[in-house]
């Protein structure tokens, strides 16, 4: 992409994000906003927030003259536009349902562009071709921004990732319900310190910004959860891959899943591969 089309993105995104805030917001006077209303395309149930969020996010993207391809969480993989697709979007518009619901301030949208020649390419689009990646905490307005081969920034800034290198005196978000019995033992009573927020894409960023050491799910996290995020970390120079140290080339789909550990330093990386192992 050159300067223009990446602008071009990222104002969309921020537009997409302040238009999604606004309508969770607004859903807040809705008695039933809590409500579960369909299963959505990911297999998973939406509840009436998050069809608020989405909605808000597409009649934004439908009004931007632009053809593109759009995947996100309630409504699938859609076509918008006339023309040959110039991108895929890959979108989480409420990343963190439960905080929002809650009202934990642990909850926002994700947003991950990768430019496509041709739709037929679809199917071939992984992690690795993602070249813009968008991400606020909305309660804290944390707006967190990365561009392929460009660095990540945390509110215009950039940041500092954690060199600390050791599980043992680490801070570290994993999800520990997707674990089968006896897997994360030793990890659990190996680190300083776990924190759990509920929130995959903005935990991610925590990685990148300093304030966890790793987030780790062993087990299935999904595709598009991690897309955004994967790039702010490895732009600021941290070390994302499954959990046996493959580099993550996941499918850009809807229903593609990956174990994943996002680290901060190479050495922390290894040292829990090998805590893992």
């Amino acid at each position: 992409m050159n300067d223009d089309e990446i602008n071009f993105w990222l104002d969309l995104s921020q537009e997409i994000s302040k238009e999604v805030e606004k309508a969770i917001n607004e859903a807040r006077d809705d008695p039933e906003v809590t409500s579960i209303t369909k299963i959505g395309a990911d297999g998973t149930p939406t509840h009436k927030i998050d069809e608020y969020a989405e909605d808000a996010a597409i009649s934004v993207i439908r009004n931007c003259k632009k053809s593109l391809i759009l995947i996100s969480e309630e409504i699938g993989t859609i076509k918008i536009g006339e023309d040959e697709a110039e991108v895929v979007l890959i979108m989480d518009p409420l990343d963190g349902t439960s905080n929002a619901m809650k009202n934990i301030p642990c909850y926002g949208i994700s947003i991950a562009i990768a430019e496509i020649n041709d739709e037929s390419e679809l199917e071939h689009v992984t992690l690795g071709d993602i070249e813009i990646g968008f991400i606020k905490n909305f309660p804290t307005c944390d707006e967190y921004i990365s561009i392929k081969g460009k660095g990540a920034t945390k509110n215009g800034k950039p940041m500092t990732i954690s060199s600390i290198p050791k599980v043992s005196e680490a801070t570290v978000s994993t999800y520990v319900y997707r674990a089968k019995e006896g897997e994360l033992d030793k990890l659990c009573t190996s680190v300083r310190r776990m924190r759990l927020m509920g929130a995959i894409a903005i935990e991610m960023c925590y990685v990148a910004d300093g304030t966890y050491d790793v987030f780790l799910d062993i087990g299935a996290v999904r595709v598009f959860d991690i897309a955004a995020a994967q790039l702010i970390i490895k732009e600021n120079k941290g070390i994302v891959t499954d959990i046996n140290a493959n580099v993550l080339e996941s499918q850009l789909d809807l229903m593609e899943t990956t174990s994943i550990i996002a680290a901060a330093n190479q050495e922390i990386h290894e040292d829990l591969i090998k805590l893992l192992n």
